[in-house]
C-alpha cells in the first residue's frame, strides 16, 4: 500500500486501518444492538425447533435426534436418530444450551451469533480490499455493515449467520490460495478452504456439490492448471465431512438424508410461490396442494411432480426458473417472513423504534436493487478477458473464483426453493461483486482516459 506523506512528511498510512476499525465498530454497535434489543415471539419455531430439538437430544441422550418429544417433555423414551439437518449448527447450540431452555441460553446464542456476524464483516472487508482495492475494500465493508439483513438474523436460532460467516472464511482461504507464490501454500491454503467448505456444509448443505463441480470444471483447459489447488481443496472438504458420512451409513445405512432436498425442490416449484395463482397460498403454495404427499415421498415422485408441472405450464415455470426465482431469491422482504425483513415475528427490535436503525434501513433499502443487479452483473463481467487486464491475472483468478461460488448458490438456489433469507448468507459476496463493478468501470474509464491521451500526444 503506497503511503501518502503531507508537506510536512506526516504519514496517512493508518488512514485505512483507522476506517476499518471505524466499520468495524459500526457494524459491532449494529449486531450487539439487535442482539440487545431484539425479542422474537416464540423463537423455538419451525426450522429453529428442529435444530434446538438436535442440541436437546445431544445433551440430554447423547442421540442426534430432531425428535420433539424431549424438548416439549412429552416422552422419555430414546429419540431416533436421523439425518434430516447436518450437525454443526445444533453442536454449536448444544454447547450454549444449560440445565434448561430459557432466556440465558437464548441471549448467549444472540451474543454468539453476533460476535460471527462481526467476524464475517471483518473477513468480508479484508478479502474486498485485497481483490478490488483498500478504498473500494472499505466501501464493502461500510456496506456489509450497514446491511439490516446481516444483523437481524443473529437474533433468530437459524443458520443464516454461522454459514455465511464460514462461506466468506472459506471463500478467503480459497483466495489466499490463489495468490501464494509457494506451491506447498497453495495446496495448504486449498486443504484449509475444503475444510472450511465442508464446514459450511455441516451447517446447511447449500453447497454440497461445490467441491465436485470445481472437479468437473477441469475439463476446461484454462482450469486444468488449478488442478493441483481443487484436488487439494477436496480433499479438504472430504476429510470434513467424512464423520458425517460415516455416522450415517453406520446408523442410518446412507450416507445422507435426501428428504430436506426433496422438500426444498417441491416447495420452489410453485411459479411465485403460489398454488394455482391463488393469492391466499402465498408462501405455502404446498400446503394447498393436493399432489404434496405423493410429490415430496420420494426422488421419482418430485421428478414426476416437476414434469407434469413443466408439460402443463411450460412457458410459466420456464420464466419462473430462469427469472423468477432469482428475483425472489434476492428479495428484501422473505415471502413467509414478517414485517418486511423478519423471518419470525418479533415483539421488539431497534430496527422498528430506533431513529438511527430505521434511517439505516431507508437508507439500505434505496440501494439494495442496484446493489443486486450490480452484483448480478459483476458476476458475469469478472469472467472477461479485460478483466484480467485490469486487476492483474492473480485478482483475477481470485474474483473469478468468487463469481463462479456466487454463480453456484444462485443455480442451487433457482432449482430449488429460492427463499429471500438464503440469499442472505452470500449477500457479502454479492455486494462484493456489485463493487467490483464499479471498481471494472472506473478503471476501463480511467485506461481508456490515458490511451487517448497518449494517441493524442503520438499523433502531435
Amino acid at each position: 500500500m503506497n503511503t501518502i506523506v503531507t508537506t510536512k512528511g506526516t504519514p496517512w498510512r493508518f488512514l485505512p486501518l483507522l476506517c476499518l476499525l471505524l466499520v468495524l465498530l459500526l457494524g459491532l454497535y449494529l449486531r450487539l444492538g439487535t442482539a440487545t434489543g431484539t425479542q422474537v415471539d416464540r423463537p423455538i419455531r419451525n426450522d429453529a425447533k428442529d435444530y434446538v430439538a438436535y442440541a436437546w437430544n445431544l445433551k440430554i441422550s447423547g442421540v442426534y435426534s430432531s425428535d420433539p418429544s424431549a424438548l416439549i417433555g412429552s416422552s422419555v423414551l430414546t429419540p431416533q436418530p436421523d439425518a434430516a439437518r447436518p450437525p454443526a449448527y445444533p453442536w454449536l447450540l448444544r454447547t450454549m444450551m444449560g440445565a434448561r431452555l430459557d432466556r440465558s441460553f437464548l441471549s448467549r446464542v444472540c451474543y454468539a451469533q453476533a460476535w460471527i456476524a462481526e467476524a464475517t464483516l471483518l473477513c468480508a472487508t479484508l478479502l474486498a480490499m485485497e481483490l478490488v482495492g483498500v478504498w473500494a475494500g472499505l466501501i464493502l465493508g461500510l456496506l456489509v455493515a450497514l446491511s439490516p439483513h446481516q444483523s437481524i438474523y443473529v437474533a433468530y436460532l437459524l443458520t443464516e449467520t454461522t454459514f455465511g460467516g464460514v462461506v466468506v472464511l472459506a471463500t478467503g482461504a480459497a483466495v489466499l490460495a490463489l495468490r501464494s507464490n509457494q506451491p506447498h501454500w497453495r495446496l495448504m491454503f486449498s486443504c484449509c478452504a475444503g475444510i472450511l467448505f465442508g464446514l459450511s456444509c455441516l451447517t446447511r448443505p447449500t453447497l454440497d456439490q461445490w467441491p465436485f463441480a470445481l472437479v468437473f470444471m477441469l475439463l476446461w483447459p484454462s482450469i486444468r492448471r488449478f488442478r493441483g489447488e481443487i484436488i487439494a481443496l477436496v480433499l479438504g472438504f472430504i476429510l470434513m465431512m467424512s464423520p458425517w458420512w460415516l455416522r450415517n451409513e453406520i446408523t442410518l445405512h446412507r450416507m445422507s438424508d435426501p428428504g430436506k432436498m426433496i422438500e426444498t425442490l417441491h416447495d420452489g416449484s410453485y411459479p411465485n410461490f403460489r398454488y394455482e395463482d391463488r393469492p391466499e397460498t402465498f408462501g405455502y403454495p404446498y400446503s394447498f396442494d393436493p399432489n404434496t404427499p405423493r410429490a415430496v415421498s420420494s426422488l421419482s415422485g418430485i421428478f414426476e411432480d416437476l414434469r407434469i408441472k413443466f408439460t402443463s405450464n411450460p412457458v410459466e415455470m420456464v420464466n419462473w426458473y430462469l427469472f423468477g426465482k432469482v428475483a425472489y431469491f434476492f428479495h428484501w422482504s422473505p415471502p413467509d417472513g414478517w414485517a418486511d425483513m423478519f423471518t419470525y415475528p418479533v415483539l421488539r427490535s431497534p430496527w422498528l423504534t430506533s431513529t438511527i436503525f430505521i434511517i439505516i434501513t431507508s437508507v439500505m433499502l434505496s440501494l439494495y436493487t442496484p446493489l443486486i443487479i450490480f452484483g448480478l452483473l459483476g458476476t458475469c463481467v469478472a469472467f472477461l478477458s479485460r478483466t484480467k487486464i485490469l486487476f492483474g491475472s492473480v485478482k483475477a483468478d481470485g474474483i473469478r473464483f468468487v463469481a463462479l461460488l456466487h454463480l453456484f448458490a444462485i443455480g442451487v438456489h433457482v432449482m430449488g426453493a429460492p427463499f429471500a433469507r438464503y440469499s442472505v448468507p452470500f449477500r457479502p459476496i454479492t455486494f462484493l461483486l456489485a463493487i467490483f463493478l464499479m471498481v471494472w468501470i472506473y478503471r476501463s474509464y480511467y485506461v481508456g482516459k490515458q490511451s487517448s491521451v497518449v494517441d493524442t500526444v503520438d499523433n502531435a
